[in-house]
């Protein structure tokens, strides 16, 4: 009976590689999950923000109320900054429950409340054109992300460099007004955050380069929820009919 002595080696090459395969799709598996979960906050928050919205365009009450309060406004602005920089502070605060829900929920009000005050600016029809232009936008802009073959997650340094400069250059122009200058802003910030929607779809695929973290659920589904309602606000601001 002949003995093959690089058989030991090749059972180990097996079990290896089948090991291998197993983690993989485990890895898969927690991904999928992940996946899951951020888009099923992401849902949540749009539920609640469109609630909002639905009141503030339905009641005229709630209307004046909201043109009315703009101390409610800033105060809202004040508090959606404060949980969006309370991680430099406490860096698991996203990844405690049920703090990261407290917080996330405060929030989406929060920023709801922001949304609501500008859509009563608008007539009805423009508010649901706009409505349906982010949803198609949207869509489409995720199907790509996952589809295409390019790594958009290597182009953060860029976004972030080209928003800090879109900040700046806006903060000017509400100094000194000149509106070609303010149109053409509205449209690079479409553009960008256009961008950053197929940037923050791969981060949380985790098909590129870099990806959020399993535990980092709720700031991946809170980057999509300011991607699309920014998205919102400035197809309202350029294709909209103010009242």
């Amino acid at each position: 009976m002949e003995y093959d002595i690089n058989e030991p080696f090749l059972n180990y090459k097996e079990n290896e590689e089948g090991n291998d395969e197993i983690e993989k799709q485990i890895m898969e598996k927690i991904r999928e999950g992940f996946i899951t979960k951020v888009y099923g906050i992401l849902i949540y928050q749009v539920v609640l923000t469109s609630i909002v919205v639905y009141f503030a365009l339905v009641s005229s009450s709630f209307q004046e109320y909201l043109l009315s309060s703009p101390s409610m406004y800033y105060l809202c602005t004040l508090i959606s900054l404060i949980c969006l920089f309370l991680p430099l502070c406490s860096p698991k605060i996203y990844q405690s429950v049920p703090s990261n829900y407290i917080v996330l929920t405060i929030f989406t009000l929060s920023y709801s409340w922001i949304i609501a005050t500008m859509t009563c600016l608008y007539t009805f029809r423009s508010v649901m054109v706009a409505l349906f232009l982010t949803f198609v936008t949207v869509v489409t802009l995720t199907i790509y992300a996952w589809k295409t073959k390019k790594d958009f997650t290597i182009a953060g340094g860029t976004l972030l460099v080209t928003l800090v400069l879109l900040i700046f250059s806006s903060l000017i122009f509400l100094i000194i007004p000149i509106p070609f200058f303010n149109l053409i802003t509205l449209y690079i910030s479409l553009v960008l955050f256009s961008v950053y929607l197929i940037y923050d779809t791969q981060l949380i695929c985790g098909k590129g380069r870099i990806k959020f973290s399993e535990d980092d659920y709720i700031l991946a589904a809170i980057n999509i929820y300011l991607d699309i309602v920014i998205l919102f606000v400035k197809i309202l601001s350029i294709f909209g009919e103010k009242k």
